[in-house]
């Protein structure tokens, strides 16, 4: 072999490992990216990934409850989901989020830039029939009147027509019926 062909043959094989190290380097990179986003991964970033997503999610609450739909809008403290009703779920109220969807780490703030209470306050002013779940799993039925600072109050469902005032550090989740 001449000074020419050796010299062809130890450039081909230098660009085939430096290639090889390059494709190593590349994954190792790629992992390390993953890994790190992982870690970093915030809640709200996670859920929305899945409301950009539109994936079709179950959540768990605290509570045992199961609710099934598409995550629709995340604020600073709680979530819309698209249960076929709009269910408002604090994040403090939720245990497990399931999704079909592959979701990476993120890292972004809540786009809604709200709190569960001031979200309430302005449904309020419509009195919808809502669904109010409480720690513990209690859930009541009726008209929500209004919200204040920390308490919620509802003209409950039946003939009665009595009155419920509810900690709102204590509401898990809210469903809107109408």
């Amino acid at each position: 072999m001449d000074d020419v062909e050796r010299l062809l043959a130890d450039l081909a094989r230098w660009t085939g490992d430096r290639r090889a190290a390059d494709e190593a380097r590349s994954r190792s990179e790629e992992a390390w990216l993953r890994r790190q986003a992982d870690e970093e991964a915030r809640f709200t970033g996670l859920v929305l990934d899945l409301a950009e997503q539109g994936a079709a999610v179950t959540v768990q609450t605290t509570a045992g409850r199961r609710h099934h739909g598409t995550v629709v809008a995340v604020a600073d403290d709680f979530l819309v989901l698209d249960a076929h009703r709009p269910v408002l779920l604090a994040y403090r109220a939720v245990a497990v989020v399931r999704s079909t969807a592959g979701v990476a780490g993120a890292t972004r703030v809540a786009p809604l830039g709200t709190r569960l209470v001031h979200a309430l306050a302005g449904i309020a002013a419509e009195r919808p029939r809502v669904l109010v779940v409480v720690d513990g799993n209690d859930a009541l039925h009726g008209e929500l009147r209004s919200v204040g600072r920390d308490v919620l109050a509802l003209r409950l469902d039946g003939a009665d027509g009595a009155a419920a005032h509810v900690r709102l550090d204590a509401v898990s989740e809210v469903t809107l019926l109408g």
